[in-house]
């Protein structure tokens, strides 16, 4: 698409005459400059419009004649609109007839060439305006009606006539007729230079775009940030639309500040820290210079709140193990407008530099579970405030994960609870399992003194056994066992507590000691503390291998240290020597304990 006045004088260009494209000639550029001033293009018809114009009463008299009516009536009223208002009047040189043959101008909408800008030169001829260029009278000095040459009037009178015209002969040769003869009437106007013509030669009136549809700016907006202002487009009848200019106003609409032009329906703007409030406006322009109006925003007050500080650090624990817990901890951050509201927690899984919000709250930790499989994990936590501006990122390190999965003790109690008061040995059953299929070394402790270890069935029962001479040989208050499994690469620790509370004792020996010859006498002594309280007895007998053997106390003797004599003599099944030691807790409660039994007999 071109102007009007950058088409070469002699190109063809095409005007709506009710509604049909008809061709013209652009005949000249700044016609008749002096008259009506730069920036009219003269145009011709091409053909002729009528075969009926004659000129009034009988006179050569042009303004007013049946030409100049039918011209600047009838088919003026043909052309569209938007040129009619664009051609306006044109001044031209011309000379009145009818007698007065002093030129002078006439201003008019539509008129006819004169014979001097066809090029004609007479006696009786005025030189009405200045000849066209010869390249443009040698396109026009031919007028035809329906593909047929005609004779074609000019608004020249013959001078010294009343009644004669000049016009061009059918060879285009300039020559005088009366007045009253119906010959061709070629309509002529200008237009504005600015005006568009398109590729394929149609004149537009240039008008300007609409005004854009719409505008949309951010409802909510941070001093200190950068928004997007984007609006509805803008439409333009001659598709010339260029595009818009952006402007914003921080004092309520009183001045405006341009910050955007181009042909984007959007821009970004950045909105200082202490902006008190915004509006924005846009409008379209065209190729051509011509803009729509104005469509503006509401106003927008700005938040001139400043984000808090990034927490001061974060805290992830050392060993991560899948498909189990840890908890993140992070300090806690700080905020100059004092609204601080929480903290949002991110992981990235697997080093993808893909983070998913965990947790947003108030509290300063989280407790996340690890997925069983995953290589690693990272985290990172930023602080918010009401009016959600976030803080910096505070980031982990990169933790691996251990894949590996503990062996698992199951036992009918729970590790940590107590096993309550053992007055005589026992023991706990328990299993092991590994779900890696792991080998599993047991180890059992009681207190700190290792029982055993060994290599355990998975899922096999086992005891842990307190008996006998371990259990024996343990004093009375709380005692501590502790089962361990490893798998080579975790422990898993199952722990319980018992109380052990003896409060009577009884020793003999398993097997009678046998003699060559009659015991008569022995002597003990029992090593240990025994409460004065405490009920205690020592018994001796020299016939422990019959069916009833004779038992003779011998408890004063043992206290003083003295030799007991047998008062038995009889053994049937031959002669043979144990003790029973017997002791138990007096009423002050106070416990004792025997190291030993010592002595000899004979």
């Amino acid at each position: 698409m071109a102007t009007l006045g950058s088409i070469s004088e002699g190109s063809v260009i095409k005007l709506k005459e009710n509604g049909a494209l008809v061709e013209f000639y652009v005949a000249k550029h700044n016609y008749e400059s002096g008259l009506n001033g730069s920036g009219r293009t003269l145009v011709v018809r091409k053909d002729c419009y009528s075969m009926g114009g004659t000129w009034q009463n009988s006179t050569n008299a042009y303004a007013g004649n049946e030409m100049d009516s039918l011209l600047n009536g009838t088919y003026k009223n043909l052309l569209d609109s938007d040129i009619r208002t664009a051609m306006g009047t044109t001044k031209f040189y011309y000379t009145p007839g009818n007698g007065n043959d002093t030129k002078t101008n006439l201003s008019r909408s539509v008129f006819v060439l004169s014979a001097t800008e066809m090029g004609g030169s007479h006696t009786f001829m005025n030189a009405e305006g200045t000849a066209l260029s010869g390249a443009v009278i040698n396109l026009l000095k031919v007028a035809k009606w329906n593909g047929t040459a005609v004779i074609c009037w000019t608004r020249s009178p013959v001078t010294g006539s009343t009644n004669r015209a000049w016009g061009l002969n059918s060879s285009g040769n300039s020559d005088t007729y009366t007045s009253t003869s119906a010959y061709g009437v070629r309509p002529v106007f200008t237009l504005p230079s600015s005006l568009l013509v398109s590729n394929n030669g149609p004149v537009y009136a240039n008008t300007a775009p609409s005004t854009p549809s719409s505008i949309s700016v951010p409802s909510s907006i941070s001093g200190g940030s950068t928004i997007t202002v984007s609006w509805g487009s803008s439409s333009d009848t001659e598709g010339n639309l260029a595009g818009y200019i952006v402007e914003r106003s921080t004092n309520g609409g009183s001045s405006w500040s341009q910050i955007y032009q181009g042909g984007s329906t959007s821009t970004t703007n950045y909105v200082a820290f202490g902006t008190a409030s915004v509006m924005y406006r846009v409008k379209a322009y065209d190729t051509e210079g011509l803009n729509s109006g104005w469509r503006t925003g509401g106003s927008v007050t700005v938040i001139n709140n400043q984000a808090p500080g990034a927490p001061g650090s974060i805290n992830v624990p050392l060993d991560v193990t899948g498909g189990a817990e840890l908890t993140v901890t992070w300090e806690a951050a700080t905020d100059q407008d004092g609204n601080l509201a929480g903290y949002s927690l991110e992981r990235e899984v697997d080093g993808g530099g893909q983070w998913s919000v965990v947790y947003t709250g108030n509290t300063l930790s989280y407790t996340d579970t690890i997925t069983k499989g995953w290589a690693s994990v990272k985290y990172r936590v930023r602080a918010y405030d009401t009016n959600n501006a976030y803080s910096g990122y505070v980031t982990s390190d990169i933790c691996t994960v251990d894949n590996n999965m503990a062996p698992t003790i199951a036992c009918d109690s729970a590790s940590g609870s107590d096993l309550g008061i053992k007055t005589e040995g026992f023991s706990v059953q328990y299993s092991v399992a590994d779900e890696d299929a792991d080998e599993v070394t047991v180890a059992e402790v009681l207190d700190r003194e290792s029982l055993r270890t060994f290599s355990a069935g998975l899922e096999e029962d086992s005891n842990l056994q307190i008996t006998g001479e371990t259990f024996l040989r343990l004093l009375n208050g709380t005692h501590t066992l502790t089962i361990t499994a490893n798998d080579g690469k975790a422990n898993t620790v199952h722990t319980l507590t018992f109380k052990k509370e003896v409060t009577e004792a009884a020793i003999t020996l398993e097997e009678p000691m046998e003699a060559d010859a009659d015991i008569t006498i022995c002597v003990l002594s029992v090593i240990g503390s025994i409460p004065a309280d405490a009920e205690y007895s020592v018994k001796v007998t020299n016939n422990a291998n019959d069916a009833t053997p004779v038992w003779e106390d011998c408890t004063t003797e043992v206290k003083v240290g003295a030799n007991h004599v047998f008062t038995n003599t009889t053994a049937t099944n031959g002669p043979a020597f144990n003790f029973k030691v017997e002791a138990k807790r007096g009423t002050s409660g106070i416990g004792g304990y025997i190291n030993s039994v010592q002595g000899e007999f004979q």
